[in-house]
């Protein structure tokens, strides 16, 4: 009974071994190598960039506090709706309001100083007037000798010096005017500093962060204190995402953006990009690029500073014909060298084009040995040559994919079907990829059993 049930587990298992290396899989009477395939799909296939990022409101503002001193009066708290010019805080005004009216003083004085110096300019002139009026007559008693000339010389050095006194006061006045000048730019200053004792909102909006309580000293000097943020509106947000450098060049402004925030893991919000930075950010040796999405929040379910894992659309298709990236690989590490020589090679090209044995025959048959080989290395002549040689041969569609190969716009791989039990490679035309399957448009596969796995059996 026991050897029965031995037996019966040994078979149970070479069943077990034979059904996962023959899913839609066989082997030739000659080929003693398992596979395990898989039926070409249709199906949709999304190429996506994976991020995170943060949200924030698009016009928010940080207040801080230019002056030093101590609260005492806070008006505003948290969410609360303010007005461009509303009062927010009261920063103690005693001592700004001090220096206001001492600079007032002093202005007032200084204007007063500049009436005094105009009616000794008054007086200034009226003494030279009195001093060219003696000169005159000094000059006319000089002439009949009734004074001497010293006496004459005394009336012009009067004169002279009564000149010298206008001009003095003129410029005491000019010094005076100077004088309010600067007392009243520092009376405005002094006033300008009183207006800063009062935290007023530069926008409508709300208090989305409040920092500061009534009572606490906010001290001013080389960083501002920021005391309030405030959002203008919360319908629209952005999110700060940053991208690595390998996938920064499949994103361009406006496309679409799908994301999740930890607070609703199973709603789905949309967005765009808006901005792509430039500048690099290198975090240990990680080079990423900043891009700036923005999003619709007019549900207000989103806020300021919950993370969002977001899914770039980069490209989509629908129900198309789709093959496995694990047949792509397989395929791809099975290749010898001379294959991979002649995918390399001038023959790279013809050789994607699923060619029939009677092409296959002409070419080889037509073109020399030393132009398959020479390659970029082939002369003029033996160009010319190969290329008339493939006009001879190819289809018109062959031909168009040919030029298509040459120019890059057509990407290719190659797959391993089983066909009656034996394996052939194929050359296929590829599109997008998610990572897990990639998008086949040429030839049709529908139907193929595509080798995913394979080993390789005992002979």
């Amino acid at each position: 009974m026991k050897r029965f049930y031995m037996i019966l587990a040994v078979a149970l298992a070479i069943l077990a071994s034979w059904f996962f290396f023959s899913d839609s899989n066989a082997t030739s009477k000659g080929d003693t190598n398992q596979y395990k395939t898989e039926v070409v799909s249709k199906g949709n296939i999304l190429n996506s960039v994976s991020a995170t990022g943060t949200l924030a409101a698009v016009d928010d503002v940080i207040l801080g506090a230019q002056l030093s001193g101590q609260i005492t009066k806070v008006y505003v708290d948290f969410n609360d709706i303010v007005s461009a010019g509303q009062l927010l805080a009261q920063i103690d005004p005693s001592t700004f309001a001090a220096k206001v009216a001492q600079a007032e003083a002093q202005v007032a004085k200084t204007k007063a100083d500049i009436s005094l110096q105009k009616i000794a300019i008054e007086r200034s002139e009226v003494t030279l007037g009195k001093s060219e009026r003696d000169l005159r007559r000094a000059k006319k008693l000089a002439i009949t000798n009734n004074i001497s000339e010293d006496e004459l010389d005394a009336f012009q050095t009067q004169l002279d010096q009564a000149k010298l006194d206008v001009q003095q006061a003129h410029a005491q006045l000019e010094v005076l005017h100077a004088n309010l000048a600067a007392n009243e730019a520092s009376m405005q200053q002094s006033q300008i500093d009183l207006s800063r004792t009062e935290i007023r909102a530069p926008i409508d909006g709300f208090v989305i962060d409040r920092t500061i309580e009534a009572g606490q000293t906010v001290a001013s000097s080389l960083n501002t204190p920021e005391l309030f943020t405030l959002a203008k509106d919360l319908s629209q947000m952005e999110i700060e995402a940053y991208i690595d450098e390998s996938d920064i060049g499949q994103l361009e402004q406006g496309q679409r953006v799908s994301f999740t925030v930890d607070a609703f893991p199973d709603r789905k919000f949309n967005g765009a990009i808006k901005q792509i930075r430039r500048a690099p950010q290198n975090t240990s040796g990680v080079v990423s690029y900043t891009v700036i999405v923005s999003a619709n929040n007019r549900s207000g379910a989103l806020l300021p500073g919950m993370t969002a894992n977001l899914d770039i659309s980069i490209d989509a298709v629908q129900d198309v014909q789709r093959v496995s990236n694990a047949a792509l690989r397989l395929a791809s590490r099975t290749q010898d060298k001379s294959q991979q020589t002649q995918r390399r090679g001038p023959m790279g090209q013809l050789s994607e084009l699923n060619l029939t044995e009677q092409q296959k025959l002409q070419l080889k048959e037509q073109m020399p040995e030393r132009s398959q080989a020479l390659g970029r290395g082939a002369s003029e002549q033996q160009r010319k040559r190969m290329q008339q040689v493939i006009n001879d041969v190819l289809t018109d569609a062959q031909k168009e994919q040919y030029l298509a190969l040459k120019s890059g716009k057509i990407k290719t791989s190659q797959v391993l079907v089983l066909r009656n039990g034996e394996q052939q490679r194929l050359t296929i035309s590829t599109g997008i990829t998610d990572g897990q399957y990639t998008q086949v448009l040429k030839p049709s596969l529908e139907g193929e059993h595509v080798i995913t796995q394979m080993k390789a059996g005992s002979k």
